[in-house]
């Protein structure tokens, strides 16, 4: 009787997942070059222009390569990047607390990744990558525009739910499911594609924070299967850094909310501990009440 070798793992994909690879970054370049040309001609020179440039942004560099890549590779879209599956209502629940009791563990490893120094013949490419960070940062403060609670609102559907759709789209449901497909190895897939996320935002004084939160992410959709959930997360993130800014701005609190669990006092360094420790037992408790392997 003659034995027929099983098909080789795709992980939904219809194609070879090197091949699917491959694919994702040519559109993704393509993408790119062609969002690099129509942000550059729509400008930043205003408010408006910037926040526009954004929404460009987003649309054309992160959502448009996974839609053309997954329409050729998958053999299921929805399904291969997990949007179809509601990510329920303790979900919903557990994870914008994790973010939130994380605040003072995440800002203390920002705190240190922002101290870090190259060596002193490098001194030169570290005064570019701080400029860099003091550039984003300023962009961040256009964006926001006036103190009207208008211009708030704005920047958190810009920079806090848009971008958190289109990155998840991108880093955990796309780039994540063909590593997947690519290495069978969840765990692999998921740090390599949250060292890409952090990569490819080009600021390496906060790399490391931002390493640790792509794979919370990625985690969070292979334990819960569906995207909306890292999408929840990133959202929030990104939002609590808008609102901080806002509300400062706004001279309603007198300090950021990125300081919190950064001093040097015993009350300090017990929060931080403390926060570490809920985090720590919240995101065991995400992981148990999923219970299954998704991805």
């Amino acid at each position: 009787m003659q034995t027929i070798a099983p098909a080789p793992f795709r992980g939904g994909l219809r194609i070879n997942p090197g091949s699917a690879l491959f694919l994702f970054i040519c559109w993704w370049l393509l993408a790119w070059i062609f969002g690099a040309v129509v942000i550059t001609r729509t400008g930043s020179s205003t408010v408006g222009l910037l926040r526009l440039s954004i929404l460009l942004q987003d649309l054309i560099i992160f959502i448009m390569p996974v839609a053309m890549t997954l329409i050729l590779a998958a053999k299921n879209p929805l399904e291969f990047i997990h949007i179809k599956k509601c990510p329920g209502t303790i979900n919903s629940i557990l994870v914008p607390l994790t973010i939130i009791v994380a605040i003072p563990a995440m800002n203390l490893l920002v705190k240190w990744n922002e101290g870090m120094h190259l060596p002193e013949s490098l001194s030169a490419v570290e005064q570019i990558l701080r400029t860099a960070e003091e550039n984003a940062g300023a962009t961040i403060n256009m964006l926001l525009g006036e103190v009207g609670v208008s211009d708030m609102i704005i920047s958190v559907l810009l920079i806090g739910i848009l971008t958190g759709i289109a990155e998840e789209l991108f880093f955990r449901g796309a780039l994540q499911g063909i590593l997947l497909a690519l290495f069978r190895n969840r765990h692999l897939a998921i740090w390599t594609a949250a060292f890409v996320f952090s990569a490819i935002h080009m600021q390496f004084f906060g790399f490391f924070p931002r390493l640790i939160m792509g794979a919370f992410f990625g985690y969070l959709v292979c334990w819960s299967g569906s995207l909306w959930l890292s999408v929840i997360a990133h959202a929030l993130n990104n939002s609590l850094v808008v609102l901080s800014i806002w509300l400062i701005r706004t001279g309603a609190i007198s300090s950021d909310i990125n300081t919190i669990g950064t001093g040097t006092s015993a009350a300090s360094i017990m929060l931080v501990v403390a926060s570490g420790l809920l985090t720590a037992i919240a995101v065991y408790t995400i992981r148990r009440v999923n219970n299954i392997h998704s991805l």
